[in-house]
């Protein structure tokens, strides 16, 4: 009895011993060997790290358009995974999303890298994340992912295989955040809601400049920020993220590259990021967004390791500064239920402008080998450095009034789909009624003559607007703009948003008339309509005497008299756009 005992007692010693042995190897990155992981790879890398730690967990979220389910990773030293735990906790949230083009794979691997670092290092691990809790998609585009090839972005230096841009829609997933018409994005949008990250990474490469930097950087535009907010990230964490990346690292950064103009580099932009981009999602909900753009020409390891160290420098930053942040955020959130104006587009204010160090190439004049064309490439055989204008500085183009509620009929079924996804909270009308409401008639727009993102984008629009009783169903939608998603809301409804609801036409059809009149049949009742209204004949003489198109054209006529009878009412509601505006709102 005794030797049993003590065999069970070894047993049970034993056992975490002989469960950690039986656990699969953690797969070796090979980055350094210009390889990328494939999506299969990635996820096992991360199923092993949740089965072998209990600080993580992988969890599967919405579906994507690949057919496979969107993955979220999560690293929480406390073991809790509950968003809603860790923010009661005042601890910050780091969201960082992959793969979004997965020819662009360095994110896919530093995340990998970082996950696996930090885990294994429980020291490390209690310091740095003492205060946040990192959350990874591993490989946001799937279907791209599971498309690859040597020979997609065949100039990029690495890796020796790359996904493709798009998903399997034929998607670019980096202009489908805010109409989310692929299963990506309604997923993203869930996660993203589930999560109400604090801060905001996005991946990428990018290969529209050449220079000496490894990394560039795109910061959350500062103006869509309120004030405080604003100034936290111009003067405190955005410099300090440049600062640690070259005194810790030796890897100095630079804003995205954006020329003014081709050739010798003068000065750069600063990027507009509109709410269709990841970051300029991530900014209707207030979070502090980056995305890291490392350059295409730089070798393959160079570029995870300079992501991985972004990665890293974000999140000390975050863990030293959550409490401020978390306060930032929050004074924004609650500016957000009251604020009484939004600006729907922005301009470069051209009056403004910061100073940075260059280091770019000379721009020199060649013949192509192979067609004998002429153009201009940088001779990376003649570096220089230059201290360059960068303007990032925009102010207001557009500014709207913000009403107490919006009214979305019933019909427009996908609009109210994507407006619930994204935490829209909304309640519907219990009775037909009549409405007063501010509404606008489309006056002009230009449609694209080429299709994007499967739409045929509407720009430059122009409205009239009209205060008038406008009847409603039962059923309707009533979206009160005084929640969380205001931002959202107001840029996605407003009829003169550049990549609103409209723009990307999904209200096209009320654009097109009503049943108008025949020609045939209704001329045959004029004269009778004419005897019995001699105001309305009156009316009509008058504009035949004062209009020589009406006096010199029939259909003109037969036009005028149809817009100055009754039956016209009909037609009120061409071209008015669908989407009223309420103020002094008191329906429930």
């Amino acid at each position: 009895m005794r030797r049993t005992l003590s065999t069970l007692m070894l047993l049970l010693t034993l056992m975490p011993f002989m469960a950690a042995q039986e656990k699969k190897p953690l797969p070796q990155l090979r980055y350094d060997d210009n390889q990328s992981l494939t999506w299969e790879e990635a996820i096992n890398y991360y199923q092993i790290l949740d089965e072998t730690y209990p600080e993580a967990r992988l969890m599967e979220m919405g579906m994507t358009d690949a057919g496979r389910p969107l993955h979220l990773f999560v690293i929480s030293p406390e073991k809790e995974f509950d968003p809603e735990v860790i923010r009661r906790k005042g601890k910050a949230v780091i969201l960082i999303n992959n793969g979004i083009h997965p020819g662009e794979p360095e994110g896919i691997d530093a995340s990998a890298q970082y996950a696996s670092d930090i885990l294994s290092d429980r020291k490390r691990m209690n310091s740095e994340l003492k205060n946040c809790v990192i959350a990874i998609i591993p490989v946001y585009n799937i279907g791209g992912a599971l498309t690859r090839s040597h020979y997609y972005r065949i100039n990029q230096n690495g890796p020796d295989e790359k996904g493709a841009r798009r998903n399997t829609r034929f998607l670019d997933l980096n202009r489908d955040f805010v109409k989310q018409d692929s299963r990506d994005a309604r997923a993203f949008a869930e996660i993203y809601r589930w999560l109400d990250p604090d801060v905001f990474l996005d991946t990428h490469t990018t290969n529209g400049s050449d220079h000496q930097f490894t990394v560039t950087l795109i910061a959350t535009q500062p103006e869509k920020m309120h004030p405080e907010m604003e100034l936290f990230f111009r003067k405190k964490m955005v410099p300090e993220l440049y600062d640690r990346m070259q005194r810790v690292h030796n890897n100095e950064m630079v804003p995205y590259v954006q020329y003014t103009e081709r050739g010798e580099i003068k000065a750069i932009t600063g990027f507009e990021e509109h709410p269709y981009y990841s970051t300029g999602y991530s900014a209707l909900f207030n979070s502090f967004g980056f995305m890291t753009e490392t350059l295409v020409y730089k070798p393959y390891a160079e570029r995870v390791r300079s992501t991985l160290q972004f990665i890293t420098e974000l999140v000390r930053f975050t863990s030293e500064n959550h409490k401020e942040m978390l306060a930032l955020r929050a004074e924004a959130n609650r500016m957000t239920l009251s604020a009484s104006e939004y600006v729907l587009d922005w301009e470069q204010d051209t009056s403004r402008w910061d100073l940075i160090t260059f280091r770019g190439y000379k721009w020199e004049e060649t013949t192509m080998p192979l067609s004998g064309r002429k153009t201009g490439t940088y001779n990376r055989e003649k570096p220089y450095v230059d201290t360059i204008r960068y303007y990032n500085y925009f102010k207001p183009a557009l500014t709207v009034t913000v009403p107490d509620a919006y009214i979305v009929p019933f019909a427009w079924e996908e609009v109210i789909a994507r407006l619930k996804n994204n935490g829209v909270q909304m309640s519907q009308l219990e009775a037909d009624t009549s409405l007063n409401v501010e509404s606008f008639y489309i006056e002009s727009y230009e449609p694209a003559k080429r299709a994007t993102q499967g739409h045929y984008y509407n720009t430059s629009v122009r409205v009239k607007r009209v205060n008038q009783e406008v009847a409603y169903l039962k059923g309707d939608y009533i979206i009160p703009v005084n929640q969380r998603a205001n931002k959202y809301i107001i840029y996605m409804l407003e009829p003169q948003s550049e990549a609103g609801f409209f723009a990307w036409n999904f209200f096209d059809s009320f654009l097109e008339g009503q049943d108008w009149y025949s020609v045939w049949g209704f001329e045959s009742h004029l004269k009778e309509l004419l005897d019995k209204d001699p105001a309305l004949r009156s009316a009509f003489e008058k504009a035949k005497n004062e209009d020589e198109k009406v006096a010199a054209d029939p259909v003109a006529q037969l036009q005028w008299l149809y817009q100055n009878t009754p039956v016209s009412e009909l037609e009120k509601r061409t071209r008015l756009y669908p989407v009223g505006r309420l103020f002094n709102n008191t329906v429930k």
